[in-house]
């Protein structure tokens, strides 16, 4: 009898819940206004940086706010940003279209960075950044970067490497004029260099790859492939001492490098180890 009673004092009381939790769902839900919703989403949404990024808490805290206003497009953005960073290429197309259906003038262009640097999706980068810049009437940015200068970068994915020179010249000139050499980013002159190098310019790669060590005189990628142009003109004894600097700096993490996906034409270790074994050889044959 006694092991009876134990038994009901233990799961009585997880029926109850149960039950009540069943059937007593206002407990939770809440009674707002129509005219408070969108300000009670938008409260919702900044309360969002009180939680990691993709946890439980932050994930449910944006469904509650969508609930509220499934127009808000920052919403809609906020939670497709942990889908992104965790490779559902799916879900970044879901909820970053739904960000750019409500704000396109916002979101569109981030959504061709997207496209641009997570998917390699250049043709689609270049329709957003597009798309942009006829809403805004000027060249716009996203995420911190000119629209003009990731054309280049897509069209250098594309291999329309006359259309990506176009692009980086007049983001890199461009800047230039208003801003001075400073503002400039680096990584837009060093695939300045890049391209002019697939056009066959070497002269001109060579000099964007000086400037490029002007501006950041440590970057391992400007070494490298200074040192490649080198040493594919017989400077082996130049090609040697940037290489060894391509060495140095890259050990200490100084190259073109972003969080969670690869750039293109990354350089590796193995990169260099190479050149340095093909320079190697050249020397040994000419001795």
């Amino acid at each position: 009898m006694e092991n009876w009673k134990l038994f009901f004092l233990k799961v009585i009381p997880f029926l109850l819940l149960g039950i009540l939790g069943c059937t007593n769902e206002s407990w939770y839900k809440k009674n707002v206004p129509d005219d408070k919703k969108k300000q009670l989403a938008t409260a919702m949404l900044n309360g969002v940086s009180n939680y990691y990024q993709g946890t439980v808490a932050e994930q449910f805290l944006i469904e509650e706010a969508i609930k509220f206003d499934s127009t808000n497009a920052d919403i809609w953005r906020e939670f497709g940003t942990a889908q992104v960073k965790r490779g559902f290429a799916v879900k970044m197309e879901y909820f970053y279209g739904k960000a750019t259906k409500f704000n396109p003038k916002e979101w569109q262009g981030w959504r061709g960075y997207l496209y641009l640097y997570f998917y390699r999706d250049f043709e689609r980068a270049i329709i957003d950044f597009n798309a942009v810049d006829s809403i805004l009437g000027l060249v716009g940015h996203s995420q911190g970067q000119n629209h003009d200068y990731m054309r280049g970068i897509a069209y250098y994915g594309l291999k329309d490497y006359s259309k990506a020179l176009t692009y980086l010249n007049k983001y890199i000139n461009t800047t230039i004029k208003d801003a001075g050499l400073d503002w400039v980013d680096v990584y837009a002159i060093l695939y300045r260099g890049l391209t002019q190098e697939k056009l066959g310019n070497l002269e001109n790669a060579l000099a964007d790859f000086t400037l490029v060590l002007k501006q950041y005189p440590k970057l391992a990628d400007a070494h490298y492939h200074k040192a490649r142009i080198l040493y594919s003109i017989g400077e082996n004894k130049l090609a040697i001492s940037h290489l060894k600097l391509a060495k140095e700096n890259f050990s200490l993490g100084y190259f073109h490098k972003r969080p969670y996906i690869e750039v293109l034409d990354q350089i590796y270790n193995q990169d260099i180890f190479d050149l340095e074994a093909k320079i190697m050889v050249s020397n040994q044959k000419s001795i």
